[in-house]
């Protein structure tokens, strides 16, 4: 299912209109290529500086060589894995092969993607607001009301669940005191959510600049990542609002990403072809899925792959294993 899934992802642009994409790809001038095969080499690097910030100030001592090849690698794995589960996997498996203890990778991995739904959180919304005329042309004025409830009701459910959060906690305190098995695996679990805790605790209580430095490495690592193809659509002639494609983006991948299959398998490419469809002519959005592709999966999967052999030839870390 991973090859397929890889597999219609690779293809997908270009079976939106093969013969347009290529036509197109060949007046495309190699600088822009240049500059997105820079764009995720270097959104790889950002990414590993926040995680080499994380690890170094819980005292886990990688060096930055290797923490770019655990990134690049978990993002591989991430990319060919359905819902990009492997990826954790991958991540915390790597980092305890480099000395941590299974908190303490646990913490890096859950830190950096609590870092990531700060900066998605903040992002959309605020993309949302610049981008709201050209995102009222793509939804039905019939669809409104609807649109309108559902989000309405998700705050409502929201809401009645953080009232009655305390009842609910007492409710399964209760039955994990009176199931056995169950009242041994709470406590194995109360002993790790302590320790992350902890972790988490000297993480966030550490100084004003390592938050500001996390924040700008996660900013800069996913608008180089989701801002590839709005500068593919410049380069192409097409001038629409960064916002725009962003929260295009941002809703379009995540909701593919849930279909299980990995990297999408071209769902995210059909949405993006749509939602575009009003700005960008068919044949010119095949070119430009392309050239997305290229920048969004095509060289971090050559990347990751570099990474694997880089550290298979170095066997494993002479660091010796943490203990809980």
């Amino acid at each position: 299912m991973a090859l397929a899934g890889i597999g219609l992802a690779v293809g997908a642009p270009f079976a939106l209109n093969s013969h347009a994409a290529f036509a197109g790809l060949g007046g495309v001038p190699l600088y822009v290529f240049l500059a997105l095969a820079a764009s995720a080499a270097l959104s790889g690097l950002a990414k590993a500086g926040k995680l080499q910030l994380i690890q170094t100030a819980l005292g886990l001592r990688v060096s930055f060589l290797r923490t770019v090849g655990i990134t690049l690698l978990a993002d591989f794995a991430f990319l060919v894995s359905p819902l990009g589960a492997a990826g954790y996997g991958v991540n915390i498996g790597l980092l305890q092969r480099a000395g941590a203890s299974w908190s303490l990778a646990t913490t890096v991995v859950s830190a950096d993607q609590a870092l990531d739904l700060a900066f998605f959180a903040t992002a959309v919304p605020v993309s949302l607001l610049f981008a709201f005329g050209p995102l009222m042309q793509l939804m039905p004025h019939a669809s409104a009301p609807l649109v309108l409830g559902v989000l309405a009701g998700g705050a409502c459910l929201a809401g009645v669940c953080w009232l009655y959060r305390q009842r609910v906690a007492a409710t399964l305190d209760a039955t994990g005191r009176r199931v056995r098995w169950l009242h041994e695996r709470r406590a194995r679990v109360s002993r790790f959510c302590r320790s992350v805790g902890r972790q988490w605790r000297e993480l966030v209580g550490g100084p004003k600049w390592r938050l500001a430095a996390l924040l700008v490495l996660t900013t800069q690592q996913w608008l180089l990542r989701y801002g590839a193809l709005w500068f593919i659509l410049r380069e192409l002639g097409y001038r629409l609002p960064l916002g725009f494609v962003l929260a295009v983006q941002a809703v379009a991948l995540h909701a593919a990403l849930w279909t299980g299959v990995p990297a999408g398998g071209g769902t995210g490419d059909i949405a993006l072809a749509a939602a575009f469809a009003n700005w960008v002519p068919r044949a010119s959005i095949a070119t430009a899925l392309v050239l997305w592709r290229f920048a969004t999966l095509y060289c971090p999967l050559m990347l990751g792959a570099a990474s694997f052999a880089a550290l298979a030839t170095r066997g494993r870390s002479a660091l010796p294993a943490a203990t809980e």
